[in-house]
């Protein structure tokens, strides 16, 4: 597979995960975060206009299926602007693998900029075995009536407010999702999902709680996950995190480095202008 080739299997992956998770989304908090999701320009574009966070606002893919265009670009932006994220902000993401290389440059010239969190490492494995991983955790599939605790475990680790349990809840049900707990003498650690759609997979929502980190849950789980993609067929499983900023430590790209992912782009964040 080519460098390009996998970094577009790898943006086509994650963005497949995202849609499916704003599918599992209940009615009611889909209607109240204004959620929709769009295929533009051969880019998959999410949306949470109530909810101020860029994992959730955001374009994947722009030129990575076929060459873009600025009307594309245009057109992410008038769907963007007409959902209200004018004010908020959102990410177009810009692969430097993706075709034309002038991307950056049309961003650019419509007042597009550079935020802190500047890239993030796209990531991409096969169907090597993954590393025995230890920890004192217990690592393992998600047993009906835990889905709360897991979910509100989730949501904490990542700073999400508590409104949004019950969606990651409702993921966990999906028919293309498997959900993971992660456990302490019997109390809930942390957990993580795996999304298969064919012969590909996707690594999501995958934390563990602060009191029990530095244990080897994390690896443990992000090994667990890809054992079971690969039994269940898939050869190729993507995963993506963002890069350090310098001197900063960076435990997920080191787990994910552990178990066998290889870095297939450095995609560049590109923040929308506010107003």
């Amino acid at each position: 597979m080519s460098p390009q080739a996998a970094a577009a299997a790898s943006d086509a992956i994650e963005a497949a995960a995202f849609v499916d998770i704003f599918a599992a989304a209940p009615p009611a908090l889909a209607a109240e975060l204004g959620l929709r999701t769009a295929r533009i320009g051969g880019a998959t574009v999410i949306l949470a206009p109530k909810l101020p966070a860029t994992i959730f606002n955001r374009a994947i893919g722009l030129g990575m299926e076929r060459p873009a265009t600025e009307s594309d670009l245009d057109a992410i932006i008038a769907f963007c602007l007409e959902a209200g994220e004018g004010t908020l902000g959102y990410w177009v993401h810009a692969n430097p693998l993706a075709s034309p290389a002038a991307i950056p440059r049309w961003l650019e010239a419509r007042g597009f900029s550079l935020p802190e969190r500047r890239t993030w490492a796209k990531m991409l494995r096969g169907t090597a075995p993954p590393p025995e991983i230890p920890t004192p955790l217990e690592v393992r599939a998600l047993r009906r009536g835990e889905e709360n605790a897991v979910a509100g475990t989730i949501a904490a680790a990542f700073g999400m407010p508590p409104a949004l349990v019950p969606w990651i809840e409702a993921i966990f049900g999906r028919p293309k999702w498997r959900s993971y707990a992660v456990l302490a003498d019997g109390a809930t650690a942390g957990g993580g999902a795996l999304f298969i759609d064919g012969a590909d997979a996707w690594l999501g929502l995958g934390a563990v709680a602060p009191a029990f980190r530095n244990r080897g849950g994390q690896g443990a789980l992000m090994a667990l996950r890809i054992a079971e993609a690969i039994a269940a067929g898939c050869t190729r499983i993507a995963t993506e995190t963002g890069e350090p900023l310098a001197g900063e430590p960076n435990p997920s790209l080191a787990n994910m480095y552990r178990c066998g992912f290889e870095r297939v782009a450095s995609r560049v964040n590109y923040a929308a202008p506010k107003g």
